[in-house]
């Protein structure tokens, strides 16, 4: 079983690039992100950057992750 690689200050430089915060709560956030493949997922991440949650599918449109993440806060 592989495990995730921790993220480096560059990595995460170059994802907030392509991340679209669609929800603040206080300390946590919903974002919305575009994978290499082009598509989208949304995330549930703290004010210093730690994943909480993720989708588990992807999106074809960032509306379509956007929407989905309205759906899984309920």
């Amino acid at each position: 079983m592989a495990t995730a690689r921790r993220k480096t200050a560059g990595t995460r430089a170059s994802a907030a690039a392509k991340t679209e915060s669609i929800l603040g709560t206080g300390a946590l956030r919903f974002d919305v992100y575009e994978e290499n493949s082009g598509r989208h997922r949304w995330r549930l991440a703290t004010s210093d950057g730690r994943d909480l949650a993720t989708s588990c599918e992807s999106f074809a449109t960032r509306a379509d992750a956007q929407r989905a993440a309205g759906e899984d806060r309920d």
